[in-house]
C-alpha cells in the first residue's frame, strides 16, 4: 500500500471488477470509496437504531451487506466473500464457517451476563474480522465499521481511527497497530485493545 492513500485504500493498480469505468485515476476511485463509506457510516450509525445487545445482529448477511453498501455501488466484489487464496486471511472454503462461529462468540462476548468489558469485544470482534480476512478488498475498513456499530451499540465513544498516510509518524502508528494484530494472533488481546482506546477522543 502507498503511504499516499488512506489506510485501507484499494491497490490504485487493481482496476478487476471496476463498475464505475469513468473513475480512470486511483486518485478517483479513493474519492468514490471514501464517499460511499461515508453514506454507509451514515446508513448504519448516525440514522441507524442501535443495535440491541441481546439480538444476534451480527449475521452473515448483515456482514456482507455492511461491506456492499460500502463499495458494491463502485465494485462488483463489493459485499461478496473472497473466492481465491491470498497471502493473508484464511482459505476462502473456510469463511462462512468462521463468519459462524464468530456470530456465537460475538452474541455470547455481548451478553448482558458476559464480564467481557467493551473494549475487550471491540478489539476480539475487529481481530477476528481482520484475521478472517473475509474479502478481496476493504477489510480493515469494514472492519473498522464493524466495531463502530458495535461501539454505537452500547452507547460508546467512537474511535477516531488514525489517517495514516496524513501524520508525520503515520508508519509508527502502521507498525504499532500490526504489531497489536500479530500479538492477537499469539492470544494477547491486550495491545490492541489498548491501540483501540488510544484512538477514543476524550470524554467530556
Amino acid at each position: 500500500m502507498s503511504d499516499s492513500q488512506p489506510i485501507g485504500a484499494t491497490p490504485g493498480g487493481d482496476t478487476s471488477g471496476l463498475i464505475l469505468t469513468h473513475l480512470t485515476t486511483s486518485a478517483a476511485r479513493n474519492a468514490a470509496e471514501a464517499e460511499a463509506i461515508s453514506r454507509a457510516y451514515d446508513k448504519h450509525i448516525f440514522r441507524a437504531r442501535r443495535k440491541k445487545q441481546e439480538t444476534e445482529w451480527l449475521t452473515d448477511d448483515f456482514i456482507r451487506k455492511v461491506h456492499a453498501d460500502m463499495f458494491g455501488a463502485i465494485w462488483e466484489w463489493g459485499g461478496q466473500y473472497r473466492k481465491t487464496r491470498l497471502n493473508i486471511g484464511i482459505d476462502p472454503q473456510a469463511i462462512r464457517e468462521q463468519i459462524r462461529l464468530l456470530s456465537g462468540d460475538f452474541l455470547s462476548w455481548n451478553d448482558s451476563n458476559s464480564t467481557m468489558s467493551v473494549l475487550e469485544v471491540a478489539a476480539r470482534l475487529q481481530h477476528q474480522l481482520t484475521k478472517i480476512h473475509l474479502f478481496i478488498h476493504g477489510n480493515g475498513r469494514h472492519a473498522r465499521l464493524i466495531t463502530d456499530i458495535f461501539f454505537y451499540s452500547r452507547q460508546h465513544r467512537l474511535p477516531q481511527w488514525p489517517q495514516i498516510q496524513l501524520m508525520a509518524r503515520g508508519n509508527d502508528v502502521r507498525v504499532y497497530y500490526i504489531t497489536a494484530m500479530r500479538q492477537a494472533d499469539e492470544g494477547d488481546i491486550t495491545p490492541l485493545m489498548t491501540f483501540i482506546e488510544d484512538c477514543l477522543p476524550q470524554a467530556n
